[in-house]
């Protein structure tokens, strides 16, 4: 596949991207006094719900879940190369195996806690954590579920299935990476995983998880071997985070997670995670080929969809719009 295949789907994800919320649009709901003044901003947009209910039932989360599925569904279908879309839907697939192998082992029903978003159905999930085979699949995939599966039958250690699925989502993650052979693509992929191994050092080391704990859940799929981690980490993290990620094009934005030189604030972690893909993915946001604007676009519909879950919820949460406005993200290409 070549880069020049996606100059056709480049010029329609351009007419999607004049769909998304504008500024104004996101700022009236910021401003409403309430759930019901915030939904009145979404009548006539591209969220399809009903407003009686939604305010009845309060399944603000349910219409933009469906709203979310129905564009990855539209892009899998449209794509030169699905598997792409799958940078952005594996997280969910994940956690839906996640959600089945636990309803499995436990003999409870989960089904509530499953995210129809994924190229695989939440059918075809089923079936390959009940047989533990599957020709659909991803075979990294299968042979997550029949390493899980594998385990359980050893210890009965139900939060090993976390970890298993954590661990082979950024080995899948890292495979499509490197099959897709991209540079932004790449930084975005490295972000994500060296990222998560930051925060899971800093949380297990203020939870006092034994090495051991930490081992088993950092991903070696990062660009910051998993060793060199475990070895700086006897330093404590604030100079682990500064030995091995000070050469990083972000390295100097981290100092701005250090409390007082003492502590890493992990919520300041989480949103600057956030704001490093966004500034990644913006670079790609006028590449007339290549999968990138693809990518910035759904990044921009998930950045979109956070933002509205937190505003609708924290309106009827009676939540101050001072306090809202700092954990909205940042919107795409601003």
């Amino acid at each position: 596949m070549k880069d020049i295949d996606y100059k056709g789907i480049n010029t329609l994800i351009r007419t999607y991207e004049l769909r998304l919320l504008k500024s104004e649009e996101m700022e009236r709901i910021l401003k409403a006094s309430n759930l019901s003044q915030a939904l009145d901003v979404l009548n006539g947009t591209e969220y399809d719900f009903d407003r009686e209910e939604v305010l009845r039932t309060k399944n603000i989360n349910e219409f933009l879940l469906k709203h979310l599925a129905d564009v990855y569904q539209d892009l899998f279908e449209i794509v030169p190369d699905p598997e792409i879309i799958e940078l952005f839907t594996l997280r969910y697939t994940y956690h839906n195996l996640k959600v089945l192998l636990k309803q499995h082992f436990l003999g409870e029903d989960l089904e509530h806690l499953l995210i129809p978003i994924g190229r695989q159905s939440l059918e075809s999930l089923k079936t390959l954590v009940e047989t533990g085979e599957s020709d659909q699949a991803h075979p990294i995939m299968v042979e997550a579920i029949q390493m899980a599966k594998y385990d359980y039958e050893e210890r009965e250690l139900i939060e090993a299935v976390t970890v298993y699925m954590d661990t082979y989502y950024f080995r899948h993650l890292r495979d499509i990476t490197n099959r897709v052979d991209d540079s932004s693509i790449t930084n975005i992929t490295d972000t994500i995983i060296d990222l998560y191994n930051l925060s899971s050092v800093v949380r297990s080391t203020n939870q006092g998880k034994p090495r051991s704990h930490l081992y088993a859940i950092l991903s070696s799929a990062g660009s910051i071997p998993k060793q060199a981690i475990m070895d700086e980490l006897i330093n404590g993290p604030i100079v682990l985070l500064r030995n091995l990620y000070s050469g990083k094009p972000y390295g100097n934005q981290l100092e701005s997670v250090i409390v007082d030189n003492k502590e890493i604030d992990t919520l300041k972690l989480d949103k600057l995670m956030d704001d490093l893909i966004h500034e990644v993915v913006s670079e790609g946001l006028y590449q007339p080929f290549g999968p990138m604007p693809v990518l910035g676009y759904l990044y921009a519909k998930e950045t979109e969809v956070t933002n509205l879950r937190l505003l609708l919820v924290g309106k009827d949460n009676d939540i101050e719009e001072g306090t809202l406005r700092e954990r909205v993200r940042q919107v795409y290409g601003s």
